[in-house]
C-alpha cells in the first residue's frame, strides 16, 4: 500500500470517528399541550416548516434530516406529533432533545427557546425508534417580543434620537412616532409632539393633542408597498400571476399606443414610461379636461386606455402614481374584490392588525387616534384652488387628492394608514422570507424576487425602493447595508427593512401638518426643513445606538 493511499485511509477515518463523535447529553422534553391555533396549524401543515422525518430527499446521507430555520434568541416553539414513534432524540444547535410519546399519544409541543439564537438555527434528527416510525415537526416563524433591558451604550445611542426630536418639536415640527425592532425585539418605541397642533390658519392650538405610540399616521406612498407589492407578492407566490408577461394578459383592454409592450415588471421597476401622476383631480390638469374624474370608475377607464407615455418602456427608471394606480386594478382583476378587502382578508385581519386600514373614519375609528395632516384641504395654505377642495385640517381622510377624489380613498399608490407597531408586525413578514407566526404569505424566493436591485436602476427593486450604492442615503442613512430596502411617504413616513442587521426601523411622521411659507416662486411646507422629516439622521443615529 503506497503513501497516498494511506493518508487517504487515515483522513476517511479521522472523519468517520468525527462524525460518531459522542453528542452532549440530551435534555427531556417537557410535552406541553397544544393550543386550537396550534392544533389547526399541525393539521393545515402551517408556519416556517412542516417536516416528516426520516426523509430521504437526497442520496447524499448527510443532506437528509436536517433544516436550518430563524428565530430570535430566547424564543422558540417546535411541535410535534410522534405517531408510532416510541422515542426520537432531536437537535437544535447541537443541543440534543430527547422525545416520548405521550401515554395518550396526542401531538405536543416543547419550548426550545433555551436553545435559540438570533437568525439561522439548525435542526436535525438524532435518532429514531422504532426506525421505521415516523416523526412530525412543525415550527412558527417568528413573531415580536417585547424589548429587554438595553445596554447603557444603547441608552445614550438612543438618548441623541430623543434629544434631536424633541429639539424639532419645540422649534415648531408637528410630531412622530419612532420604533426599532432590533432581532425581534422591538427596543425603542416612543411618540414625539403631537397628533393635531396647528389650527386652519397655521396659528398654534392653545391646548394641542399629544402624539402616542398606537396613532394612526396616513403613510402615503408606503402604501405601494405594505398595500399593493404585498398583495403582488402574495399572487406571484401563489401562481396567479407572472410579472413578465404583458399587462394585457390579465387586462385585455389595456391597449393601443404601446400598451402591449408593457410588462407588469415594468410597472414595478417605474420603467413603464409613464409621468410621475395625473391630476385626475383638476379640470384645469396638464392632460387636458378628458382626464378630469371624480370617480373611480371613470379613472379606472382613464388608466387603462388614455393615459399617455411620455418615454418608452425600459429606458429609465422615473418614480410613477399611475403604475401602482394600475397595479391596483390588476389585483382587483385578478381577486374579483376591492384592493383594501383582499388586503384585510388576506394580510391585516389574519395578523390581528386592526391599526392598519384604509377609511380609517369609515371603518368607525376617532379622529383623536389619527395623526393630522395639511391645515387647509390640499389649499398648501391658500395658494391652490380646484373646485372640489377640501376645507380645514385633513384628519382621517387620505391626503392625496388623486386617492381621496378620483379613487374612492382607496388606491395602489396612497391611502393607508397604519400604526407603527401594527406596520412593524407587517414589515416583519418580508423581513423573515413571507411568514409570520404559524402564517405563511409568499416564498423566500418571491421576497428576494422582489427586493433584489434592478437591472434597470439599482435604488428600485419591483416596487420596493434599495439602499444598494448608497445613493438613497437620505432615506436609509450612511449605514444601511446593500440589502436594506424599505420606502417613504410624501406625508412624512419612512420604513427600513436591513436583512444584514436584523432591524426594522418605522419612522412615522405628521410633518405635512405644519405652516406652508414661501420659497421663492413656491411654497414648502415648514415640516419638510427639519432632520426629523428628512429620515436620513434619524436613520443614522438608530444604526448607531444599535451598533454601539
Amino acid at each position: 500500500m503506497d503513501k497516498q493511499m494511506r493518508l487517504i485511509i487515515i483522513v476517511s477515518l479521522l472523519f468517520l470517528a468525527g462524525c460518531a463523535a459522542p453528542s452532549p447529553p440530551a435534555n427531556d422534553a417537557v410535552a406541553l399541550p397544544l393550543s386550537a391555533a396550534e392544533q389547526l396549524a399541525l393539521a393545515e401543515q402551517a408556519g416556517q416548516h412542516y417536516l416528516q422525518w426520516p426523509e430521504q430527499r437526497s442520496s447524499r446521507a448527510a443532506v437528509n434530516n436536517r433544516r436550518l430555520f430563524t428565530s430570535w434568541q430566547g424564543q422558540g416553539m417546535l411541535l410535534v406529533d410522534m405517531a408510532q414513534t416510541e422515542s426520537a432524540v432531536v437537535a437544535v444547535n447541537d443541543q440534543p432533545i430527547t422525545l416520548s410519546r405521550p401515554a395518550q399519544g396526542k401531538p405536543f409541543k416543547i419550548d426550545i427557546s433555551a436553545y435559540t439564537r438570533h437568525g439561522a438555527n439548525q435542526l436535525r434528527l438524532v435518532s429514531i425508534q422504532p426506525a421505521t416510525a415516523q416523526l412530525i415537526l412543525a415550527l412558527p416563524y417568528p413573531e415580536l417580543n417585547a424589548s429587554p433591558a438595553l445596554t447603557l451604550a444603547q441608552q445614550q445611542g438612543f438618548a441623541k434620537v430623543d434629544q434631536l426630536i424633541a429639539k424639532e418639536v419645540a422649534a415648531g415640527f408637528p410630531g412622530a412616532v419612532l420604533l426599532v425592532v432590533k432581532d425581534g425585539q422591538i427596543i425603542k418605541e416612543t411618540a414625539y409632539g403631537y397628533a393635531l397642533r396647528y389650527q386652519q390658519d397655521g396659528t398654534e392650538l392653545p391646548a394641542p393633542e399629544p402624539m402616542q405610540t398606537t396613532t394612526l399616521f396616513d403613510i402615503a406612498s408606503n402604501t405601494k408597498m405594505y398595500a399593493t407589492t404585498y398583495a403582488l407578492m402574495q399572487l406571484v407566490s401563489s401562481g396567479m400571476l407572472d410579472i413578465n408577461r404583458p399587462l394585457t394578459h390579465y387586462l385585455p383592454e389595456y391597449q393601443g399606443d404601446g400598451r402591449e409592450q408593457r410588462l407588469v415588471s415594468d410597472l414595478l421597476h417605474h420603467t413603464s414610461g409613464y409621468a410621475p401622476e395625473v391630476h385626475f383631480h383638476r379640470p384645469d390638469n396638464s392632460n387636458g379636461p378628458l382626464f378630469y374624474s371624480l370617480s373611480k370608475e371613470q379613472t379606472d377607464q382613464l388608466l387603462l386606455k388614455q393615459v399617455p407615455f411620455v418615454s418608452n418602456r425600459g429606458n429609465i427608471a422615473r418614480y410613477s402614481d399611475i403604475n401602482f394606480m394600475l397595479l391596483a386594478l390588476l389585483i382587483e382583476r385578478l381577486t374579483a374584490m376591492p384592493l383594501d378587502q383582499y388586503l384585510q382578508q388576506q394580510f391585516y385581519r389574519p395578523l390581528g392588525l386592526n391599526n392598519l386600514m384604509f377609511k380609517p373614519l369609515q371603518r368607525g375609528v376617532s379622529p383623536s387616534r389619527i395623526a393630522a395632516t395639511e391645515l387647509d384641504g390640499n389649499s398648501r395654505g391658500g395658494r391652490v384652488s380646484f373646485p372640489v377642495n377640501r376645507q380645514g385640517v385633513l384628519r382621517g381622510q387620505v391626503h392625496d387628492e388623486k386617492a381621496f377624489h378620483a379613487l374612492d380613498e382607496v388606491a395602489g399608490h396612497a391611502g393607508l394608514f397604519a400604526s407603527a407597531r401594527d406596520l412593524a408586525v407587517l414589515m416583519s413578514v418580508v423581513a423573515q422570507q413571507g411568514g409570520y407566526g404559524w402564517q405563511r404569505f409568499f416564498s423566500p424566493a418571491t421576497v428576494q424576487q422582489f427586493t433584489r436591485p434592478s437591472s434597470y436602476d439599482h435604488r428600485f427593486g419591483l416596487g420596493w425602493r434599495t439602499a444598494a450604492g448608497g445613493d438613497l442615503t437620505w432615506h436609509f442613512g450612511a449605514y444601511a447595508s446593500d440589502y436594506a430596502f424599505g420606502h417613504t411617504g410624501w406625508t412624512g413616513t419612512a420604513t427600513l427593512i436591513d436583512p444584514a442587521h436584523n432591524l426594522l426601523v418605522v419612522l412615522l411622521t405628521n410633518k405635512k401638518h405644519s405652516p406652508v411659507i414661501a420659497n421663492g416662486d413656491g411654497y414648502q411646507f415648514i415640516g419638510d426643513n427639519f432632520e426629523t422629516g428628512q429620515y436620513g439622521s434619524i436613520m443614522t443615529l438608530v444604526y448607531e445606538a444599535i451598533l454601539q
